[in-house]
């Protein structure tokens, strides 16, 4: 965009804020009462202050472009699992130092070019506050990663990693704000537009996490190994550790898993899936839906365990809340049959079981899910992958009752199963392209889903990230 058009682009933001809280207060008024009418006049006043206000800092903010603009005309380095592996290997304190520079480059630079997405978002959408905040924290953490000194030495290091694990949590929040902000826009905006927005930047805080999360990890295994072979106590701080002595080497490599078991994951996922959908019912251990592992059973993979985690865990939970909907009389209708731990329906099972088959070949994994739940609905279908149809995105108003949300398994025990987001299908879809693979569901009506999962098997495909905004034009997304 020419300076010229950011120009008009900033010129007209406040006035689309007006008119954004103003459409607000229109709906708000028409539904209120006589006697709330002096309150919501107040609110619409202060409402118009904020957004004026919110008006001038976008203007000031698309008037720094060219600080912007220089990061946005590089191109992410992209990495594979792979290297991330073969990096950890050998790590010596030269090495940690250099991985550390690297990310301390590359994530302004992604930063950036997702900053940039938000300045072509419709005008209307651009002062949705919740989307506001989101761009907010990226700009607040592109200004500090871009200003951070280079990185010398092990404390220079920790110091960095501090910085970022501050961000991480900050940005935790970022999901429920981005959720929620679609949400209001889904009447506003088109939401093929709402869509690709939302897979670019969800694809990206996947990347950028990955970065992130990666070098943390790497530096507490480095600080744990250096530590041991000094022979100091976890108690003692880090001023003995200033620096690793000469030919001091460790063996990690972070949160990457060269040997990921595929039937491991599967069957803590199934068995943490269970648990929630068994407490949520309040029933007891052993009445969900069995789910059965066949096929390559021994297959393993190269991986990055949480990411591939929540793929499995979100399949295993829609199976899961089909089949239970669908035999739900059963509940009702033999309420004797609950009697300890093996519930039975006459002489079967309460719930047909879910079936996860494993195949393995040279270059890639695939893993089934077969359930009996009946199917999906017809009208929702064409609409799995979308964040904002309008039949999906009232689910997303329940982030209202999320603070905080990284789309890992473990969050989900303070969220029950039963409520809805319409977010866990899309979002697994992301973080297999992220790597190069694939989410697909097949529905076949009246009977069930069949759901498959298809991911590189060797980690030797570069991160799928797009820099530019052409390119996200032009995917399948």
């Amino acid at each position: 965009m020419s300076l010229t058009g950011r120009r008009r682009l900033a010129s007209s933001v406040a006035g689309a804020a007006t008119k954004y809280e103003s459409q607000k207060l229109k709906t708000t008024t028409r539904a209120a009462t006589i006697s709330t009418t002096t309150a919501s006049t107040n609110t619409a006043v202060h409402a118009r202050t904020v957004s004026a206000q919110s008006g001038r800092n976008l203007q000031q903010k698309f008037y720094e472009n060219r600080i912007l603009d220089r990061y946005t005309a590089q191109e992410p380095k992209k990495i594979t699992l792979r290297q991330l592996v073969l990096f950890g290997r050998q790590l010596t304190e030269d090495k940690l130092v250099a991985s550390a520079n690297y990310v301390r480059s590359e994530l302004p630079v992604r930063l950036a070019h997702r900053i940039s997405d938000f300045q072509f978002l419709p005008y209307i959408a651009g002062t949705n506050p919740h989307l506001k905040m989101v761009y907010d924290l990226y700009w607040r953490a592109f200004d500090e990663f871009r200003k951070f000194a280079p990185v010398k030495t092990l404390d220079d290091n920790r110091r960095f990693c501090d910085n970022v694990k501050r961000n991480l949590l900050e940005h935790s929040q970022v999901i429920p704000q981005l959720g929620m902000g679609v949400s209001e826009c889904a009447d506003l905006v088109a939401p093929d537009e709402i869509d690709r927005f939302m897979n670019q930047m969800l694809i990206s805080r996947i990347s950028r996490r990955t970065l992130a999360e990666q070098h943390i990890a790497l530096s507490e295994q480095f600080d744990q190994d250096l530590r041991a072979h000094l022979g100091l106590s976890s108690a003692e701080g880090f001023a003995q550790m200033a620096s690793a002595p000469r030919g001091f080497a460790t063996q990690r490599i972070g949160i990457v898993r060269a040997d990921c078991s595929v039937a491991q994951i599967v069957n803590d996922c199934a068995l943490h899936a269970s648990g929630l959908y068994e407490e949520a019912h309040h029933l007891p251990p052993g009445t969900a839906p069995q789910v059965i592992v066949e096929g390559h059973t021994d297959a393993t993979f190269m991986c990055i365990p949480a990411h591939f985690s929540y793929i499995i865990h979100e399949l295993l939970k829609n199976a899961m809340s089909h089949v239970m909907a669908r035999y739900a009389t059963r509940l009702e209708s033999d309420a004797s049959a609950l009697a300890g731990n093996k519930p039975v329906f006459g002489s079967e099972p309460l719930f047909p079981p879910i079936r996860v088959t494993i195949c393995s070949s040279h270059n890639d994994i695939v893993v089934r899910v077969s359930d009996q739940g009946g199917g999906i609905n017809p009208e929702i279908l064409p609409y799995i992958w979308s964040f904002t149809h309008p039949l999906k995105a009232k689910r997303l108003h329940n982030f209202h009752a999320v603070n905080r949300m990284e789309a890992r398994v473990d969050e989900s025990d303070s969220v029950s199963p039963l409520m809805s987001f319409g977010f866990g299908l899309p979002m697994s879809n992301v973080y297999a392209k992220y790597w190069g693979g694939s989410v697909s569901v097949h529905s076949l009506p009246g009977y069930g889903v069949d759901a498959y999962v298809q991911l590189p098997r060797l980690g030797n495909v570069v991160e799928n990230i797009s820099a530019r905004r052409t390119q996200v034009d032009n995917s399948d997304s």
